[in-house]
This record gives C-alpha cells, structure tokens and sequence, in this order.
C-alpha cells in the first residue's frame, strides 16, 4: 500500500506532494514545495511511449532523448489525484497513452532496452491473456497461433 505519491526515474524513488503542469512540462515538487531532483519532465517529442495502468494508479513514461532512454514511472495514492494528473497529461501530450496491466513497469523497461539498442517498436495495448501464448524461453505473451515469439524468436511449439 502506498503512503504517498511516488516519481520513480530508472528505479529510483523520491515523493512528491504535488505536480504541476506548465506549457509541454510536467513539474514534480516535494512536501517543502520545491521542485524534486530530476523533477522536471518535458512532455515533448522525447517520450517515446506512454503507458497506464488505473488499477494501480500508475502512468509510466519511456522517454528516448538523443540515444539515452529513461523509465519514468508515477505513482498517485489518491485516485482523483491520478485521474486529473491522467487527463491533464493526455491533453498535453496528444499522443495515444497505452492501458497496461500491473507489468507495465517491466514492460516499459523492455521498450527502453530495445531503443537502447536501436530498435524502433509498436507499442502494444494489454490484452486479455486468455488469448495469448507464452513463449517458454523468455516468457514473453504471444498472440495464440504464434510459431515464434515476437521477442525473442523462440519458437513456440
């Protein structure tokens, strides 16, 4: 259970107490109403992706910035908190933001690898996991009827 608002950049954590937006950014402040460390995300042409998930009250970032990727996650503990910092980012933003499940984090972490490594990637809506396949090498959620995993490659028998 959360006890407060969370921006969490490439895993490290720090509370916040408020964010505002201001043009095409998004400032995070502490409780002393200051701006955090690495508290400022610039919502332009660097994010790469958008995911939420309203189940957790989490929107997580992928951002690709002349070849270095970070993964911004951000945590609400109110869900009318979350629900405004949603609309608000939309809107800003005007980019398709991605519904995930609780993975989203993981996922996000993988979109970063592959831009790490120069692969561009669609990025997929959560889908309902009764129609998907699990490749048996790395684990990764298939379409049913897949041959091989669109991951790895593995092939799935």
């Amino acid at each position: 259970m959360l006890d407060s608002n969370y921006l969490i950049i490439n895993r490290h954590p720090q509370k916040f107490s408020e964010m505002r937006i201001a043009g095409k950014t998004a400032v995070f402040m502490g409780s002393d109403g200051k701006v955090l460390d690495f508290g400022v995300l610039a919502l332009g042409s660097s994010v790469y992706a958008a995911l939420y998930c309203d189940e957790v009250q989490n929107i997580t970032f992928v951002t690709d910035k002349g070849g270095a990727q970070d993964v911004v996650t951000v945590l609400w503990l109110k869900e009318e908190d979350y629900v405004r910092a949603l609309s608000a980012l939309k809107d800003v933003l005007r980019m398709h933001f991605s519904p995930q499940n609780k993975k989203l984090n993981r996922y996000a972490e993988a979109v970063a690898e592959k831009l790490a490594l120069g692969v561009k990637l669609r990025i997929t809506d959560a889908v309902n996991t009764a129609d998907m396949v699990e490749c048996p090498e790395c684990g990764m959620l298939n379409p049913a009827g897949s041959q091989y995993c669109l991951d790895c490659g593995a092939e799935i028998g």
